[in-house]
Parts: structure tokens; sequence; C-alpha cells
């Protein structure tokens, strides 16, 4: 099984589960979550930790968690992208058959 599926798998099965979070599948996710490594696993992690602790409320916090997880860490998508520059209009016609008007 795929990292990215074993996070979605073990994050839907937390939500599925709630309000009772099993600790073996909690610390499961959390070795695939500090596998991946990247910050907004680090993130997710976090706000599990939050969670189990009740800190957070699980009602609102688990579904979210769960969409996170199977968007798959694709971070580009959360980083702003510059805009594309304009295009530049060029001119159906060559420049060389262009005459001035008198």
């Amino acid at each position: 099984m795929s990292v990215p599926h074993a996070i979605e798998t073990l994050s839907t099965r937390i939500v599925q589960e709630a309000p009772a979070i099993d600790p073996k599948v909690l610390q499961a996710l959390h070795s695939e979550l500090d596998y991946v490594g990247s910050p907004l696993a680090l993130v997710i992690w976090r706000i599990y930790e939050l969670v189990d602790e009740g800190l957070v409320d699980k009602a609102v916090a688990l579904p979210a968690l769960a969409e996170a997880c199977a968007a798959r860490y694709q971070i580009d998508t959360l980083t702003p992208m510059p805009d594309k520059p304009p295009k530049l209009g060029t001119p159906d016609v060559p420049l060389t058959s262009l005459k001035r008007r008198p």
C-alpha cells in the first residue's frame, strides 16, 4: 500500500470510529505522516495530537483532517502561484506589409 493511500485509509478510519480514537491507528498514522515529513504532513499530525488531547473538537477537526489527508499532500496546490504574464498581441500581417496613411 502506498504511503498516501495508507494515510488516507487511516485518517478515514479515525473519522469512522469517532468519537473513540484507537491509539494503534493514531500511532500508525503518526508513523506514516512522519515518514512523509512535509510541512503539511507535520501540521496535520499536530492537529491530530490536539484532537487526541481534547484541545480541538473532534466533530469539527476530524472530517477536515481526513479531507486534507485525501489531498495526497499536493503542497504545490496550497502555494500561491504567480499570475501568468499577459499574452502579447501579434499582428495578423507582417509588419513589412504595413504602410502609413497619407
